[in-house]
């Protein structure tokens, strides 16, 4: 089985919450709420929002960052980036109910983020395909 987490963004049409409602309507199980460069309150009253929305749906709600507004709101679990809180650290503030994840570039991030105990990791496959340059 493969799980498929759908990263909330925003555009000049959509916003976070549009963009998450509609992942939800198409029978995503799984939203990670993503705002890099909003102030917290704007992170934590979206995050209220989604929750519902998350609830309604019965899905899964993963913050990108926040472990303690993860803890506090009590959603499923918080993404961690490389330059985030180190995973035992939140693993330590959040205990084994919350969903930690880690984000992965190379195959020597994974096996870090595996003996840090994620339960999850994030990354981003790239395809290199290399066409023949003589079709005969």
């Amino acid at each position: 089985m493969i799980n498929l987490q759908f990263i909330t963004h925003q555009t000049e049409k959509y916003s976070y919450l549009d963009s998450a409602r509609m992942a939800l309507e198409g029978g995503c199980k799984w939203i990670q709420l993503r705002m890099k460069e909003a102030p917290f309150e704007e992170v934590e009253a979206t995050a209220l929002q989604l929750q519902q929305m998350c609830r309604e749906y019965e899905s899964i709600l993963i913050l990108d960052d926040h472990v303690e507004l993860a803890i506090k709101l009590e959603v499923d679990g918080v993404h961690l980036g490389k330059m985030d809180m180190p995973v035992a650290e939140a693993r330590q503030r959040m205990g084994e109910q919350f969903i930690i994840g880690g984000t992965a570039n190379t195959f020597e991030d994974v096996k870090m983020l595996y003996g840090a105990g994620v339960d999850y990791v994030g990354t981003v496959s790239y395809t290199h395909l290399t066409l023949p340059t003589n079709r005969e």
